[in-house]
């Protein structure tokens, strides 16, 4: 399996729906290699737009995006699938379908016709189940999963695929908070021990800054501020971006920005657009 991220980034995207819409203006941004960014900002501003540009799920009307310096419509479907994993939000699970068969869904690209099932796969699949802490519940029906193992079930089919950049829309949503934490750290060990990008969309602005190395915050389409977590997440920020008075400290326990909205403070509700 693939044990180092590439490089990812769009130069001007532009990138909207078959309405006419356009979400995501013109904006350009670099994915640090080998590192966890997160994509901040509130509800409608273009935060999965943007990821799903990225991961050539949606093409964009201008502009393009590259994976290690190639542009990725210029790669063969299965070579990029190689390269680039993506976990959509709320992914359907086949009925029946086992957690070793659904991870086992995560080698389809590496398959050919004159090439079936091999222990190359095996390998890969087993990898993925040990390192999201799975391997007890191969046989286990994915409906039977906790809503925390589930997401740890769609993670290990993304690492059955090898790649060095991981693409994520929101993969805590829906859980409850050690459910939250349980797939960040898992994340976080992945990113760590095995070197892979991860990039993803995350709504909760404190989980962000703890967990990532990079954030892209977003307002209205478009990207107003990006680097280190502490360098990104300011009073200022958190005010003009999510329209919160807040107090923006350390959290005494790890050291990144901990948020605290002021109590009566008027708030703002739209996302800038």
């Amino acid at each position: 399996m693939t044990s180092t991220g590439e490089e990812l980034s769009g130069e001007r995207l532009t990138i909207g729906y078959r309405t006419g819409q356009i979400v995501v203006d013109d904006q350009s941004v670099t994915v640090p290699e080998a590192r966890v960014t997160a994509i901040v900002g509130p509800n409608g501003c273009g935060k999965s737009t943007l990821l799903r540009g990225l991961a050539g799920l949606l093409r964009p009307a201008s502009g393009r995006v590259l994976l290690g310096g190639t542009q990725i419509t210029r790669l063969p479907a299965t070579e990029l699938a190689r390269r680039l994993g993506v976990l959509p939000q709320q992914p359907s699970v086949p009925d029946g379908i086992t957690v070793a068969d659904l991870v086992g869904r995560g080698r389809h690209p590496y398959q050919r016709w004159f090439r079936q099932w091999s222990g190359e796969d095996e390998a890969a699949v087993s990898a993925a189940l040990e390192a999201t802490g799975l391997a007890g519940l191969a046989e286990r029906p994915v409906a039977e999963l906790s809503g925390g193992q589930r997401q740890r079930a769609w993670i290990a089919l993304v690492l059955a695929q090898g790649p060095g950049t991981m693409l994520l829309d929101e993969p805590t949503t829906f859980l409850d908070l050690a459910h939250q934490l349980d797939v960040l750290d898992l994340l976080r060990v992945i990113n760590t021990e095995q070197g892979r990008t991860i990039v993803m969309v995350q709504h909760d602005l404190e989980l962000a800054a703890r967990y990532a190395d990079h954030l892209i915050a977003m307002r209205g389409g478009r990207i107003v501020a990006e680097g280190e977590p502490a360098a990104v997440v300011s009073e200022e920020l958190v005010s003009s971006v999510f329209g919160v008075d807040a107090l923006v400290t350390p959290d005494p326990l790890t050291g990144t920005p901990l948020v605290l909205p002021r109590p009566g403070a008027p708030r703002r509700t739209d996302s800038g657009s």
